[in-house]
């Protein structure tokens, strides 16, 4: 019997693996894929680690500690997982980017983040073209994650544990002696388990009728173009709320090409065993439609793109409890899109539950039972 079991080795799962191992604890974990693959969430060449979005919300000392982690992991693992080059948090002062955000608390002589106006914006990156009225926060601390090399270091560091990769759980069942798995291969046991399934995460837990609603996304690379190509890989990356489209996010380009896609629309509820996987012409055409208003010229040619499945919850925040009916099983759900900088933390407290350590109050925002 191993010590602890993890259905699902993408970012959180990954992380939990790896945290588990490092305490000396004997690990089995399970994957339907070999990560990091383009079926679920972590996926998609890179990810945005910022701290402005945070200020004021139980986030902002998990941001900070994921920051710490990420520079840790990337120094033992001898790859490079981190990228400063700043971030824009664009949009209305009344809309959602900067909701639960005022501004007088996200600009602060100790950040060092930068509130700039319009104009402002135009002349410090002038392949944007924001519209009259736009709130920009720039953080300059703020990095790009690059994905598959996160991954990759923390699947490495769960080395020791029996990873199981191309084998889906279909099943788990608890009992006084501990856990079992079910797979399309057998069963395994051990004494407690971490349900970090993302997607599939109602399939395994029918039970809980969680309120989880997978989201089909898409992620574009355009080949950077324009007579600032050359400084787009510098950065930022931006978040922008655009009045009807949506909120558009965008990163600097990498060797894949300059990435870019829609964060949150009305509509594009899915199930994760039916989900389109095809990107049609019509989708590009309304992304490439908002850079050629926003950042005019920027877009070449379409590299890539691929589809993204957020599983969300109604007020965006994670899950991350005990299984009410059986405390030898944990659970992490409902990412909602913005789960992957904090997966080094998530996996600590994931295995902080399991080896009944004290959480310090951090997981009180994450309780399951707000949902029953």
């Amino acid at each position: 019997m191993h010590d602890f079991a993890v259905i699902g080795l993408g970012a959180i799962g990954s992380a939990t693996a790896a945290e588990l191992v490092r305490r000396g604890h004997s690990v089995v974990g399970f994957d339907r894929y070999t990560p990091p693959h383009t079926m679920g969430s972590a996926h998609s060449d890179t990810r945005m680690i910022r701290a402005a979005w945070y200020h004021g919300s139980p986030y902002m000392p998990l941001v900070r500690d994921a920051f710490r982690r990420w520079k840790k992991l990337e120094r033992s693992s001898g790859r490079t997982l981190l990228r400063t080059g700043g971030a824009l948090m664009m949009g209305p002062e009344d809309g959602r980017v900067f909701a639960g955000s005022p501004l007088r608390g996200v600009v602060r002589p100790d950040t060092g983040d930068l509130l700039l106006s319009v104009e402002e914006v135009v002349e410090r990156f002038p392949w944007l073209r924001p519209d009259h009225g736009t709130v920009t926060i720039y953080e300059p601390g703020a990095a790009v994650l690059s994905l598959e090399a996160c991954i990759a270091a923390m699947l490495e560091a769960a080395g020791a544990a029996n990873l199981r990769f191309d084998e889906p759980a279909t099943g788990w069942s608890a009992s006084a002696s501990g856990v079992r798995i079910r797979t399309e291969r057998g069963e395994y046991s051990a004494r407690r388990l971490a349900i970090a399934a993302g997607a599939w995460t109602p399939q395994l837990l029918p039970e809980l009728s969680l309120p989880l609603e997978v989201e089909r996304t898409v992620q574009y690379w355009f080949e950077p173009a324009g007579p600032h190509a050359d400084t787009l890989a510098e950065g930022p990356a931006w978040v922008w709320e655009l009045a009807r489209e949506g909120t558009w996010y965008g990163f600097p380009p990498t060797e894949r090409g300059l990435k870019a896609g829609m964060h949150f629309q009305a509509g594009r509820g899915t199930d994760v065993e039916r989900v389109d996987r095809a990107v049609g012409t019509e989708e590009t055409r309304e992304l490439r439609r908002l850079f050629g208003r926003y950042a005019p010229g920027v877009a070449g040619a379409l590299a890539h793109a691929s589809v993204c499945l957020y599983t969300n919850t109604p007020d965006e925040d994670f899950i991350l409890d005990r299984h009410p009916d059986h405390p030898e099983a944990v659970l992490f759900a409902g990412g909602s899109g913005h789960a992957f900088k904090f997966a080094p933390v998530l996996g600590s407290l994931l295995a902080d539950l399991l080896t009944d350590e004290p959480t310090s109050g951090a997981l009180a925002p994450f309780s399951i039972d707000r949902f029953r």
